[in-house]
């Protein structure tokens, strides 16, 4: 090995230290350190993870990178990673669980120290089971399955729609629908015969539960999956006779298809209908008129979704396992109060 000559030691000495496994005299470290940087050389991270059992990588597999409320937190987890001394593999699953078991195995394959996933489904984890069963640190970010052993780091979506609910109600609306982008329909989602992802659920409920509380009439609009799609559900929910009053939006992109949709016939914002998302974006403080919201801590949670985890690795961590980040209600422009 060019870098032990260099140093003048062992070759097993100059694997020690730039493996980063065993005891080596500071001194010499100091040599094969010097020795190394001076021949340019670059470790193997395979072989480290060979004779270590780390590879010092944390996979992350997200489900929208183009969603900015992802790309925030793809970023927290970055930061944290980076100044702990992981390197981060990315995976976008397009929210399709199909891509989501194929990196999740690839990264396992890479021997990726812990992960962290942003569930695709909210039923299907016999590959998330997998990891767990193969002890390897897990964390689930934004999306919580309930029956997986497994830290969790996102926030309260229940109590964020019914408070959004309630604002909207003592303002006077009496119509509300909730836009959402699940393949569920609305009778799954209400029975819960097809469990859709946990945020979707867990909003769902809530404003059925604070409808149901305010005596507002509600009802749900599934299948936005897409920006046409979007834009189709508002437009036939705004030609009704009976049309709602507030349109409450799942997240960014929705509220900005719908957005779209309601000028476009037409209609003002405050004036004939509210529009309320439950997950903020910067567009939304400089829109005419300025989008009420809830900010989301999405580079928040990305950044203690790592610290969990990098403290899950060192076998060490909190006791709880479901982190809860606290939101912020943006109250802004586009809610008008009803006579």
């Amino acid at each position: 090995m060019d870098v032990a000559r260099a140093a003048g030691v062992s070759r097993s000495t100059a694997a020690r230290v730039l493996g980063g496994y065993g005891n080596v005299a500071s001194d010499l470290q100091r040599l094969v350190l010097a020795a190394a940087d001076g021949l340019g050389y670059r470790g193997n991270t395979l072989a480290r993870s060979v004779s270590s059992g780390r590879s010092h990588t944390l996979g992350v597999v997200i489900s929208d990178i183009e969603n900015p409320y992802f790309a925030r937190a793809v970023r927290g987890i970055s930061d944290v990673a980076r100044k702990a001394g992981f390197d981060v593999i990315l995976a976008n699953t397009d929210e399709k669980i199909d891509a989501e078991r194929a990196a999740v195995e690839v990264f396992l394959n890479k021997r990726v120290d812990g992960l962290i996933v942003a569930p695709s489904s909210g039923t299907e984890s016999e590959h998330l089971r997998a990891v767990r069963a193969m002890a390897r640190p897990l964390v689930l970010l934004d999306r919580s399955l309930p029956e997986l052993d497994c830290d969790w780091v996102g926030t309260d979506s229940y109590r964020a729609a019914v408070d959004v609910v309630s604002y909207l109600a003592k303002r006077g609306h009496g119509r509300i629908a909730f836009v959402t982008a699940t393949s569920r329909s609305a009778v799954e989602i209400e029975t819960g015969r097809r469990r859709p992802l946990s945020t979707i659920a867990d909003r769902a409920r809530g404003i059925r539960d604070a409808s149901t509380e305010h005596g507002v009439n509600y009802q749900l609009l599934p299948g936005a999956m897409s920006w046409q799609r979007t834009l189709e559900i508002v437009r036939a929910a705004m030609a009704k006779p009976e049309r709602p009053t507030a349109l409450i939006a799942s997240f960014s992109g929705i509220a900005l298809a719908a957005f779209h949709a309601l000028r476009d016939a037409g209609l003002r914002i405050p004036d004939d209908v509210a529009l309320v998302s439950l997950d903020d974006a910067q567009w939304m403080a400089v829109s005419a008129p300025r989008i009420t919201a809830v900010t989301l801590p999405a580079y928040d949670l990305g950044a203690r979704a790592a610290e969990i985890l990098i403290g899950r690795i060192a076998g060490k961590g909190p006791v709880e396992t479901n982190h809860i980040l606290p939101v912020t209600f943006s109250e802004r422009a586009s809610v008008s109060v009803r006579p």
